[in-house]
């Protein structure tokens, strides 16, 4: 039996129970931990609205840690970015945790994320940050042509889409196809005006984020106050040019020296259909490996992008934060 724990029961935290109501890798005890009675309510919603495996043996939805497992094989941690290393801390002080998936925005300064770091080093966790797209088997596939390519561009626009909360999905998708682990970024395209974001107490930007790393580079800009503008993924090598359209689930390659063009159509996959086969990665086969963006990675990644928005937001405010107010 494998004990799994579900941290944080909300919007995203309830997709990932969703989804571990498929595990079929073992016999699984689910615990599900919000102090949130209305989170609670809306994971045992949405629990109750999905196909259960047959291999779910228990699960309990609990207010507080004092009734969670000494031993924990496996741990999600879907909470909000300002309490998140409170809870890693509480977490690992109170139980053994084998492999852990953390949501991001990781934290909301380098200084949280050192010590998030240091922590995790001073035990025996695995701990992997959930970047999604790189289990979606179109970027595996051109992450597998894009191998030998120098020169690298990404670039992605639309209009709307939460620039300062969901920057980091495609920078991690830079890194991922690009081969790279550190960048400089530029938010001198941002704009000026900052604004409160849907999840209260955070704040959100529009504007243009770049950034580089010698010849590979990546653009990401959400158009405020424009509506109708989709989410386009442009990328382009030496080689290739490539159109990704996730809202038709299509891909466009064009090879450059022939004029050759393939249609690659594909399925964008949901938190509700991810979490479980992150878990079969991680426990068949004997790997303890998986197809997400292993901590370290992703704190390097995080850490040019939190100092870069901090300083962002402290010039605006006038003042000096020491906390990225972004999730």
């Amino acid at each position: 039996m494998l004990n799994l724990l579900l941290i944080g029961a909300g919007q995203l935290g309830s997709r990932h129970l969703q989804a571990l109501a498929l595990s079929d890798f073992a016999d699984l005890s689910i615990q599900v931990v919000d102090p949130s009675p209305q989170a609670l309510q809306l994971a045992q919603e949405r629990w109750g609205q999905v196909v259960k495996s047959q291999h779910i043996k228990s699960i309990d939805f609990l207010k507080n840690f004092t009734e969670v497992k000494r031993d924990i094989d496996f741990c999600i941690i879907a909470t909000n970015a300002n309490c998140r290393l409170q809870v890693l801390k509480a977490l690992l002080s109170h139980a053994r945790v084998g492999q852990l998936v953390l949501e991001k925005v990781l934290f909301q300064s380098i200084a949280q994320l050192e010590e998030a770091s240091r922590l995790l080093l001073s035990v025996e966790t695995k701990a992997w940050v959930n970047c999604p797209r790189r289990m979606f088997p179109i970027y595996l596939a051109l992450r597998a042509r894009l191998v030998d390519e120098q020169k690298f561009n990404l670039q992605v626009s639309g209009s709307n889409w939460g620039l300062a909360c969901n920057a980091i999905h495609f920078i991690d998708l830079w890194a991922m196809l690009g081969g790279e682990q550190s960048y400089v970024l530029d938010t001198s395209g941002l704009d000026n005006t900052v604004v409160e974001s849907k999840r209260f107490g955070y704040k959100e930007v529009s504007g243009t984020l770049r950034g580089s790393s010698g010849e590979r580079y990546f653009s990401l800009t959400s158009f405020a106050g424009i509506d109708a503008v989709p989410l386009s993924i442009l990328i382009e090598t030496e080689r290739f040019i490539i159109n990704v359209n996730e809202t038709m689930g299509e891909c466009t390659l064009l090879t450059k020296e022939t004029g050759a063009q393939e249609v690659l159509p594909f399925s964008v996959l949901y938190q509700s259909q991810l979490s479980h086969r992150v878990g079969s990665q991680l426990f068949v086969g004997g790997t303890n490996s998986c197809e997400l963006t292993p901590f370290s990675e992703s704190a390097s990644l995080h850490a040019p992008f939190l100092q870069g928005m901090l300083e962002f937001f402290n010039k605006q405010d006038g003042c000096a934060h020491t906390l990225c107010p972004i999730t």
